[in-house]
């Protein structure tokens, strides 16, 4: 079988696929906090976390989609075309609505927050931690990137009165010219610094007729990954999938100042395994695949783990044995770099077995040389069981989300 990779879909998997790897982002969320709880002294740390992982990544990936797409100007329309494009607004699963008004404003509101369905369970307190303490900085943190006098203001938000109230929130977004403007922290501006952010990521040809190849075009409310041309959807997969590990890098500097380094890099590393499990599954289902080395080796080919500038070759050395070589620029695989590609290059393959034991059970993953890796099926061994890190992501209604087919 031969492995295919992004470029070489069509334009329609794509778009398929593009939504897991949106939704990537809520998974790498639900595997992380479960991790900081266990390993990083309680539930104390997660509030402050959730902001400063989101403030440090969300301003410097709005700006690299905004260039990417040509989305141009500081008004409230580039804001808005950003969010939807963010991994933090992953279609369907946050259905989030988006209106411009005359007055240069605009409104959203949703009508599904995948996030609130999973707090709300836990009572009010949790709720209002999401929806107010760590939704306020982080929205304004967001538009920042597009003007620093842009002010995102609920309308109304949860706790739900009535429980069942729709939607779920509604907000305003304004450009107030009379405010002072919000200033970067310096979280941010180290996280800009890293060569994660500057990974070079442009549009390819397109493969196929159909799409838009940019957002240059007015503001669509009606907009889904199914506008864009084929080429385009493979720079967004990429985006997309760097978003995450921006998000990862974020949160290593941030709780890297507050614990043990190697403390940290065992959450980051755990983290990784259970988002990747869950991630693999899903693509497996959704491209069909189950059990056996290519089955593996695809699902590893089209998993978000990689961002863009890190790339996986494949040596198929039989039926049961291949070899996985990583490469990329030394600034991207450095072992100290924080996020996730810290801990693949210092050869951490615990992400890298999760993906290939979600496919097929009986896959294992050991380092060969480095950045080498030899995933080897074999017949006789106990199927692998789902890890803890795995287990605990799946408590999240994220786990089992299913997309409409279009």
């Amino acid at each position: 079988m031969a492995i295919r990779s992004l470029e070489q879909l069509s334009r329609a998997e794509l778009a398929r696929l593009g939504r897991e790897y949106m939704l990537y982002g809520h998974i790498y969320d639900r595997a992380l906090m479960p991790q900081v709880g266990m390993r990083l002294g309680g539930g104390a740390e997660i509030e402050p976390l959730s902001i400063w992982e989101w403030k440090g990544a969300s301003p410097n990936y709005t700006r690299r989609m905004k260039r990417l797409f040509r989305i141009e100007g500081d008004d409230v329309a580039a804001i808005v075309k950003a969010l939807q494009l963010d991994v933090g607004f992953p279609h369907e699963y946050m259905d989030v609505r988006f209106q411009l008004l005359p007055d240069g404003s605009a409104e959203f509101w949703l009508k599904h927050c995948g996030a609130l369905m999973d707090v709300e369970p836990r009572g009010e307190d949790g709720v209002v931690m999401m929806c107010h303490r760590i939704e306020d900085p982080t929205f304004d943190a967001t538009a920042v990137a597009t003007n620093p006098r842009a002010r995102m203001r609920p309308i109304h938000r949860p706790p739900r009165v009535p429980k069942d109230r729709q939607p779920h929130c509604h907000w305003t977004i304004r450009i107030e010219p009379d405010v002072a403007p919000v200033i970067e922290e310096p979280h941010t501006l180290a996280v800009g610094r890293l060569p994660l952010a500057k990974i070079a990521n442009e549009v390819p040809p397109d493969r196929e007729p159909g799409g838009w190849r940019d957002y240059a075009a007015p503001f669509d409310p009606d907009f889904r990954l199914e506008h864009f041309s084929q080429g385009a959807l493979v720079a967004a997969l990429r985006e997309f999938s760097l978003q995450t590990h921006l998000l990862a890098a974020s949160a290593d500097l941030y709780l890297s100042q507050r614990h043990e380094r190697a403390k940290v890099r065992e959450v980051l590393s755990h983290q990784w395994q259970g988002a990747s499990w869950v991630c693999a599954e899903r693509i497996a289902a959704l491209i069909g695949v189950k059990g056996g080395l290519d089955a593996a080796l695809q699902v590893l080919a089209l998993h978000p783990a990689l961002p863009p500038g890190v790339s996986a070759s494949f040596e198929r050395q039989s039926d049961r044995r291949a070899r996985v070589r990583v490469s990329g620029p030394p600034e991207l695989l450095a072992p100290d770099a924080p996020g996730w590609l810290g801990l693949l290059a210092s050869d951490d393959a615990r992400a890298l077995e999760a993906i290939a034991q979600a496919v097929e059970p009986r896959a294992r993953v050991r380092v060969e040389a480095p950045h080498a890796f030899a995933i080897e099926i074999d017949a006789a061994a106990t199927p692998a069981e789902v890890p803890q890190s795995a287990t605990l992501t799946k408590l999240s209604t994220v786990a089992a989300w299913r997309f409409r087919e279009f």
